[in-house]
């Protein structure tokens, strides 16, 4: 029946996580990757790529007060960006590296010289991200004492550039879809406006896996983007015994401030009863920070005790606290945290743009303590890490010797991997 078929097309609430993502029904891929800030599109795989540069310089070499100062002239050399992690390959030597979610690489390339392996430090930034290729540059140092009164150092700059990859699409998306359906029946037409629904997307390597509730009935192989950014796909739903394909298609490039396109679905069916359907619209999609997970790290700071006036200050770590060490879990954008010295525990959300925050809790002279904790999670080259502050609101725990109360309160900070890695 024709409101069956709107009822499929009603919002639903988005998966978050990316089991959900896997374990669902899938839609095709993408129409609106909306402008975001490389931070909050959450993925390093936009950085991904093979460059190709050259490094030019000096080297001067002070032997015994004999200063001879050798130009470096424009050499090849290639670097390698894959989520997160750098490799470099020189014909001095090769190296390895990061770059992070701002854009900023670090290395250091191991090079013979005169019997010695000295390491030439790097480092530079992406400078430009487009549909057509990812662009850095930077410098480069060493210093090296040879021994027997010769030392060296060498300094200069180099520029790489690599064109776009499939992967640089790579990441965990919400997205949105709206249009509308038009239904025709014994020369009457009637057309109704879907409300904005929601939906979820992970892109790997050219692939695009959607979800959308098992519920809808919607079926689908999945869609695809080309290395230059093209999307198409389809899915499939039943309606009164008629098949109905719905398919999207529509362009996707990148820029500095991550992943943008546009594009659209429709579809056209005639139902039995002498009914003609189409449907015409657009979706939108935004990655987002996939944080699920465990993670391990430690808390630092210092908790203050004030009985009366006695002020006692405790440091975390210290004599008093040994193991600052916590745990974090988080899944489908639910936090929880273990304290492990005061046996505390606690709870909290961390939203799609890697934001977290949530309350913990132990008990102190049988009263219980509130923690405050809120922090921040970026992908890294060796996974996510998640950095923070922590606060204790002064809070009475007992009276002591005098008339006063007891209080106890207390800040710092706190951090922690990701240790699920496979």
């Amino acid at each position: 029946m024709v409101p069956q078929l709107l009822a499929l097309f009603r919002p639903y609430p988005r998966a978050r996580s990316r089991a959900r993502v896997l374990n669902s029904q899938t839609w095709p891929a993408i129409e609106n990757l909306e402008e975001r800030t490389l931070l909050s599109s959450a993925t390093l795989a936009i950085l991904n790529g093979n460059f190709t540069g050259t490094y030019s310089g000096s080297v001067t070499v002070n032997n015994n007060g004999s200063v001879t100062k050798t130009p470096v002239t424009a050499t090849a050399f290639t670097m390698t960006t894959n989520n997160g992690a750098v490799t470099f390959t020189s014909p001095v030597g090769n190296g390895t590296g990061t770059v992070d979610i701002n854009r900023n690489i670090v290395g250091t390339v191991s090079a013979p010289y005169q019997s010695q392996t000295v390491p030439i430090s790097l480092a530079g930034k992406i400078t430009n991200v487009n549909a057509l290729q990812t662009a850095a540059s930077g410098s480069w140092t060493f210093s090296v004492n040879l021994g027997g009164g010769v030392t060296a150092t060498g300094s200069g700059g180099w520029s790489a550039s690599a064109p776009q990859a499939l992967s640089n699409f790579n990441g965990l998306y919400d997205g949105t879809y709206q249009g509308a359906v038009t239904v025709t029946q014994n020369g009457s037409t009637t057309t109704t406006p879907i409300t904005p629904g929601a939906f979820s997307s992970f892109i790997n390597n050219g692939v695009i896996l959607s979800s959308f509730p098992s519920s809808s009935g919607v079926t689908s192989p999945g869609g695809t983007i080309d290395v230059n950014g093209r999307i198409n796909g389809s899915v499939t739903l039943v309606e009164d015994g008629v098949t109905i394909t719905v398919t999207a298609s529509g362009p996707a490039s990148r820029g500095l401030g991550g992943v943008n396109g546009s594009g659209v679905w429709t579809f056209r069916a005639n139902l039995p009863g002498g009914i003609f359907v189409t449907g015409r619209g657009t979706w939108t999609l935004e990655s987002v920070l996939d944080l699920d997970g465990v993670y391990a790290g430690t808390a630092s700071g210092n908790v203050t005790i004030d009985d009366n006036g006695t002020i006692t200050n405790i440091p975390i770590p210290g004599t008093a606290v040994t193991d600052n060490s916590i745990n974090v879990q988080i899944f489908g954008g639910d936090v929880i945290v273990f304290i492990n010295d005061v046996s505390g525990t606690g709870k909290g959300t961390a939203d799609d743009s890697g934001n977290i925050n949530g309350l913990a809790s132990f008990v102190e002279n049988q009263v219980p303590v509130t923690i405050v904790f809120s922090g921040t999670g970026v992908p890294t080259a060796n996974g996510y890490v998640l950095n923070g502050t922590w606060f204790i609101p002064t809070t009475n725990i007992g009276t002591g010797a005098g008339i006063a109360s007891v209080t106890i309160s207390g800040s710092g900070t706190w951090t922690a991997t990701e240790t699920d890695l496979t």
